[in-house]
């Protein structure tokens, strides 16, 4: 096996277990409000604005921390990552008031989130592949569902045997012993071993025509008009998805299943987006990013078609839930699929912290105007419709979507297909 194929598959191995910890933040949250609550009696909503303080910060950090990671060490900055998410929970157990709490998740985690997360995978991963690329992500961006998988469980064992504080502290030394480690084996880039992308014996075309491209400002990407069919295809996607998970007991409630029965809901839709980054993995390299595009948007479509008939039952909830977790988790990886092919192998940070600052501004939004549009109508099947007629009109300029750097007229196509 090659020396840069092996050590390659070694960065996935990496990434996805600081992607697992980067995952774990979100998934676990509603665990750690418990005692958050008991401990501090804010209101329902105010305990939520944590998670809005964590999306809101990671924002406006993606961009700005992104940037840095075209310039300097992604290792450093891993390793960085690391630390502050250790010492954000390690803050969290001395909070006095909840109004620290919100500080901690917006100055320590939210840093954390984003340079352990998929902007730091995506830079470190890009340099390391380029025909395999969509595999190695794939498999990196599964973490996050893993990580959602078990940390819960880690969470509530050490809530369990120890005082919330404590437990909290436990939940440090884990986090630091995960991530630290990990992200100490970091390799910079092939070339710092003497090896090329993909483990051969000569730079890949692909990548050859990446690192040809000039460095792009934020300028310049903001004004890119593939800049924006990246961005508004991933957000209504993603988007989409964020709004029915947040809205789906509810639904489910309003049309007579019990809250216990609804909750099932939620494992179906986590267990067919696992699945469906799997699946990215085998089959990105394969078809490419126009069709897996193509395929997520009408599997997104559909699913959301079906839950306008949630008054159906179980079953066709349950369809459209299904529906929304394969072909919209295809979805997921594609930003990071798709940024160094379109903008360059040396602004790959850079773009990636703005595509995902735009996309987090969808998220931020989608499950306040579910809510406003069921409160407005009695109903979420409008707001179906809607995210429905949205992929079914982003198809209409996936067929045109620029797929190579815009400096790279004179290379051959196929590359980029």
């Amino acid at each position: 096996m090659p020396e840069s194929f092996s050590v390659g598959w070694r960065q996935v191995a990496i990434c996805f277990l600081l992607l697992a910890a980067s995952g774990m933040i979100a998934a676990t949250y509603s665990i750690i409000a418990v005692p958050l609550a008991a401990e501090f009696k804010p209101s329902r909503m105010v305990l939520m604005l944590a998670m809005t303080v964590l999306s809101a910060s990671c924002a406006v950090l993606s961009p700005l921390l992104g940037n840095l990671m075209d310039r300097i060490s992604i290792r450093l900055l891993m390793i960085t990552g690391g630390l502050f998410l250790s010492l954000g929970y390690t803050a969290l157990s001395f909070a006095t008031s909840f109004n620290q709490v919100l500080v901690i998740f917006g100055l320590l985690i939210a840093p954390a989130n984003v340079l352990i997360g998929p902007v730091a995978s995506t830079v470190l991963l890009s340099r390391w592949f380029a025909k395999k690329r969509g595999r190695a992500i794939g498999i990196a961006i599964a973490g996050i569902s893993a990580g959602g998988f078990l940390f819960p469980m880690i969470i509530q064992a050490l809530l369990n045997a120890n005082e919330w504080r404590e437990a909290l502290r436990l939940l440090s030394v884990v986090l630091v012993l995960w991530t630290v480690p990990a992200a100490m084996l970091v390799v910079q880039k092939p070339s710092d071993l003497g090896l090329n992308p993909d483990g051969e014996a000569e730079p890949p075309a692909l990548a050859r025509a990446e690192m040809a491209a000039a460095p792009i400002s934020a300028r310049d990407l903001l004004i890119d008009p593939a800049f924006w069919m990246i961005a508004i295809t991933v957000a209504i996607v993603t988007s989409g998805m964020k709004g029915v998970v947040t809205s789906l007991v509810p639904l489910a409630v309003d049309t007579g299943i019990k809250a216990s029965d609804a909750a099932l809901f939620i494992s179906v839709y986590a267990g067919c987006s696992f699945f469906a980054k799997l699946n990215f993995a085998a089959l990105s390299d394969r078809l490419g990013p126009r069709v897996l595009m193509f395929t997520s948007l009408a599997g997104f479509a559909l699913g959301m078609a079906c839950l306008t008939q949630a008054g159906m039952g179980y079953g066709v909830i349950g369809l459209g839930v299904a529906l929304l977790g394969l072909f919209g988790g295809l979805m997921v990886p594609i930003e990071s699929y798709l940024a160094p092919r379109v903008f360059g192998q040396r602004a790959v940070g850079r773009a990636m912290g703005l595509l995902s600052g735009v996309i987090l501004i969808a998220l931020l939004a989608s499950p306040p105007i579910f809510g406003r549009i069921f409160d407005l109508t009695g109903s979420y099947t409008g707001v179906f419709w809607t995210f429905c007629g949205l992929a079914l009109i982003a198809l209409l300029w996936v067929p045109s979507m620029r797929l190579q750097p815009r400096e790279a007229s004179d290379t051959d196509p196929a590359i980029f297909t």
